[in-house]
């Protein structure tokens, strides 16, 4: 067997027997500049992806709308979990990465790729208090 497979592999299973109990250290720590998540409320997480065409021009402006489209988007998913599954919505972290590329030859895009992280309090579930 190759020795860099063996080594993924194991690599692969270490993560994974130590993940259960690095989530569970991690829970409890306070959130930056926030309060721990309250009893009751969990942690969502979702990940967003933009791909813009980069036209001639003003490349700082079309970055800077292209952020903006990102936190617009952001700001909306508390929105979706609150009409959907929650009762109370929080954002608790947000981090975003931008580039240009050009992968498929057609001209410069714009990729804006991040993550939200937010506290949730869950609806309560339907016929629960039956």
């Amino acid at each position: 067997m190759n020795k860099r497979l063996i080594s993924a592999t194991l690599c692969m299973l270490l993560l994974g027997a130590a993940g259960p109990a690095l989530s569970q250290s991690f829970s409890g720590l306070p959130l930056r500049g926030q309060h721990q998540i309250p009893d009751g409320y969990i942690s969502v997480q979702s990940g967003i992806s933009l791909s813009i065409p980069i036209a001639d021009g003003n490349d700082e402006k079309q970055q800077q709308d292209a952020i903006k489209s990102f936190y617009r988007i952001a700001a909306s998913n508390c929105a979706v979990l609150l009409d959907t599954i929650a009762d109370d919505c929080q954002i608790t972290g947000l981090s975003s990465n931008t580039d240009a590329t050009n992968i498929d030859g057609r001209g410069q895009k714009l990729m804006v790729r991040g993550q939200i992280t937010m506290a949730i309090k869950l609806k309560p579930a339907a016929g629960a208090g039956k």
